[in-house]
């Protein structure tokens, strides 16, 4: 409020004192928003500010755009601002370490295909620490009626054969019709133990005081399991053999194999059951059972073309 002298158009002394003050002030702080950017800025920090507060205390409202411009406000909100920041880096969590890669196989395997009877699986080059094995096909694949049989009654025979000879690692496969208890119902019926079993009889050459053969085999474990709508065999099983060249001092000598067995029914709708069988000295089973235990997941009998044979055609035919 402005106070008047005796005159009444004339301003006391102290009124115009304040006045002549906002208005100088007023300027001020104009000049000094306009220099902000230039080089003599800093300098002039200090009277931009007392401007500032002055211009807004005359006028008696603080503008908007001032308070965003004011280097007062602007380096008073700094710490906010960084504050700010750091709690919203702190809120979003760091990126999960990637996930180390899967271990990658150990050893070798190589691959064995028949057309004529339909079925593939992998077999070892090396053994699990990549000792490299000699492998060598030392009976081709064939036809159920011109192959090997393995025992007398001819049930039982080798349509594919690989191995080492020199450190007596054997791959075969071997085929066969059911017999024994497998004949009193269908697969689906088929107890593990009782397949295992039947297929290392039929294999056996050993036979009791009453003619009948049985097995030199001790099944170690066996399961079955589901691949591709198939039903598979598995069994680990333990056999006594003879002596080998590594072996003169010992008296007994033992082989260790994994073994699978699958069936597929003949055209007469008679079930055969496909074996594969790979087997090593007990020496050598560690360093092999997971090469084993890989061609046996590779097995597999595939969809029959136009060079399949099925095992009942021409049975007693070795030619």
């Amino acid at each position: 409020v402005l106070q008047l002298n005796n005159s009444p158009h004339r301003f006391s002394i102290k009124c115009r004192r304040k006045m002549q003050t906002s208005v100088s002030h007023r300027q001020a702080a104009r000049a000094c928003s306009k220099r902000v950017n230039t080089p003599f800025s800093q300098a002039r920090c200090s009277q931009a500010r007392q401007c500032t507060i002055a211009r807004a205390t005359a006028d008696g409202d603080v503008s908007r755009r001032m308070m965003l411009v004011s280097p007062l406000l602007l380096s008073a909100l700094a710490p906010i601002a960084k504050a700010d920041e750091g709690a919203v880096m702190e809120a979003v969590p760091a990126p999960a370490p990637p996930a180390p890669a899967p271990p990658k196989p150990v050893g070798k395997m190589e691959s064995l295909y028949d057309p004529i009877l339909a079925y593939k699986f992998d077999y070892p080059v090396t053994t699990a620490s990549g000792t490299p094995l000699r492998i060598i096909l030392s009976h081709e694949p064939e036809k159920y009626s011109s192959a090997a049989p393995l025992t007398a009654d001819a049930r039982q025979r080798i349509v594919s054969e690989l191995m080492d000879l020199r450190n007596f690692v054997t791959v075969s496969m071997t085929v066969g019709p059911a017999s024994g208890v497998l004949r009193e119902g269908g697969p689906e019926q088929w107890r593990p133990l009782d397949v295992a079993l039947t297929v290392l009889i039929d294999r056996s050459t050993s036979r009791l005081t009453s003619g009948q053969r049985t097995a030199l085999n001790d099944v170690e474990e066996v399961h079955a399991e589901t691949r591709e709508g198939q039903r598979y065999f598995v069994y680990e099983h333990l056999s006594q053999g003879s002596p080998t060249l590594l072996e003169t001092q010992r008296k007994e000598t033992y082989r260790h194999a994994l073994a699978a067995t699958t069936v597929r029914n003949g055209l007469d709708g008679t079930p055969y059951l496909y074996t594969l069988n790979l087997s090593c000295r007990q020496e050598m089973w560690e360093d092999l059972r997971p090469m084993f235990q890989r061609a046996i997941d590779s097995y597999r009998l595939v969809e029959p073309t136009d060079k399949f044979v099925s095992p009942e055609v021409n049975p007693w035919q070795f030619w």
